[in-house]
């Protein structure tokens, strides 16, 4: 999936290198999974936030409206039982959002994105099971952005991604349920 992601980044980026409205952008996150906790069993450790990155490419239709399709490595969340047990769970989204943005002020713009993204969650356990799920939900994101003279924009921005996964501890085919949220820092390329 990962390739099939980089291969379209690649010709979306390379395509908007020649037309106007394109841009493309990189950042990093601060994620938390936020990853549903049993109240039947005892963690020894829990860590459910996680650096991560992001790629998106957009178009501007005009100063106010655009189109994103943004990737998110949204990290991974380690948990560990008393049994002992320990599931890591990665998970990651794809989203294609619609940007509405607020008229300059001294270079600076509010913005706000809300749009469907494929969310995707993996747990790979210690006793060598593994499972994964992937479900469309509803994104959105609110953000601020600071524009140079060079076309480069900086971006601080939070995103929701939806929940995915189970909370049900007989549904062994699904890993459990995350309901993920990051703060990010990207930089901007406009053409």
């Amino acid at each position: 999936m990962k390739k099939l992601l980089y291969a379209i980044a690649f010709t979306i980026i390379a395509y908007s290198a020649s037309a106007e409205g394109f841009y493309f952008g990189a950042g990093l996150n601060q994620s938390e999974s936020n990853q549903h906790q049993y109240s039947s069993l005892t963690y020894t450790n829990y860590d459910d936030k996680d650096i991560g990155y992001k790629l998106l490419v957009g178009y501007d239709y005009n100063d106010r409206l655009g189109l994103e399709a943004i990737y998110n490595d949204l990290g991974q969340t380690t948990a560990t039982v008393s049994t002992p047990l320990t599931s890591e769970t990665d998970v990651q989204s794809i989203a294609l959002a619609a940007v509405v943005k607020s008229n300059p002020i001294n270079n600076i713009t509010l913005f706000g994105k809300v749009g469907q993204n494929l969310l995707h969650a993996h747990d790979d356990i210690s006793d060598g099971t593994s499972n994964g799920v992937t479900e469309l939900n509803t994104y959105f994101g609110l953000g601020v952005s600071y524009a140079t003279a060079e076309g480069f924009d900086f971006r601080l921005e939070y995103e929701e991604f939806g929940a995915v996964g189970g909370t049900d501890t007989e549904r062994s085919d699904r890993p459990d349920e995350v309901d993920p949220s990051n703060i990010s820092i990207s930089l901007i390329k406009k053409f």
